[in-house]
C-alpha cells in the first residue's frame, strides 16, 4: 500500500504523487470538493488511462454497475462480502480482468428480477444518489456543471422508470437500494 485518501480530493492528489499498481476506492466519497461516484471514476480514468481501479460499494444498481464496467473499472467489491474477497479482485484487477464481487453480482440479479421496470442510467442513478445525500436538484446541477433543465429531467426520468410518484418513494427507493 503506497497511500490512502479520505476523500476524493485526496484520491486524485495522492495519485497525481505516486504511481500504485492498482487503486482501490470508495464510489461515494463525500465531503469533498471533487465529485464522488461515476464522475470520480471519470476523472481518474481520464489521468490514469491504464491504472486498474476496484470499487467498494454498497450500491446493487445495475446502470451504475454497467457504468463502472464501461468506464474499464476492473473490481467492484460489495462492501459486506468477507475481505477475503478484496485481495482476490485487487489480483484480477492487476491481471486486468474484471472480477464483481459473488454477494453484489446475487444483489443485482435479485434487483433485476423485483423491480422489472427500466433499467436506470448510470447519470439517472447518480442523481437519485446525490438527492438522497440531501442535495437540491439546484446544487447538483452546479455541483455535476449541468443545467438546471437536465437534472430535472434525469430526475423524472427516473423516477418514471422505476414507477415512482413522488419525492417520498424517490428517497425510500434510494434507501432500499443503497444509494442514501
Amino acid at each position: 500500500m503506497v497511500g490512502e485518501a479520505r476523500s476524493s480530493d485526496e484520491l486524485l492528489a495522492a495519485l497525481d504523487k505516486e504511481s500504485c499498481d492498482v487503486v482501490v476506492t470508495d464510489f461515494a466519497m463525500p465531503n469533498s470538493n471533487a465529485p464522488d461516484g461515476t464522475e470520480m471514476i471519470r476523472q481518474l480514468r481520464e489521468r490514469h488511462p491504464l491504472l486498474p481501479i476496484v470499487v467498494m460499494t454498497m450500491i446493487g444498481n445495475v446502470g451504475i454497475l454497467d457504468s463502472l464496467l464501461r468506464a474499464a473499472v476492473l473490481g467492484v467489491v460489495e462492501k459486506t462480502e468477507d475481505m477475503e474477497i478484496l485481495p482476490m479482485a485487487v489480483k484480477s484487477a492487476a491481471n486486468r480482468r474484471v472480477f464483481i464481487s459473488p454477494g453484489l453480482r446475487r444483489q443485482l440479479d435479485a434487483i433485476g428480477k423485483r423491480r422489472g421496470r427500466g433499467t436506470l442510467s448510470a447519470r439517472e442513478a447518480e442523481i437519485i444518489r446525490l438527492l438522497a445525500s440531501g442535495l437540491t436538484v439546484t446544487e447538483i446541477a452546479q455541483q455535476l456543471d449541468r443545467s438546471l433543465k437536465t437534472i430535472s429531467r434525469q430526475k423524472i426520468d427516473a423516477m418514471r422508470k422505476l414507477g415512482l410518484e413522488n419525492e417520498a418513494e424517490l428517497y425510500a427507493y434510494a434507501r432500499e437500494n443503497g444509494l442514501a
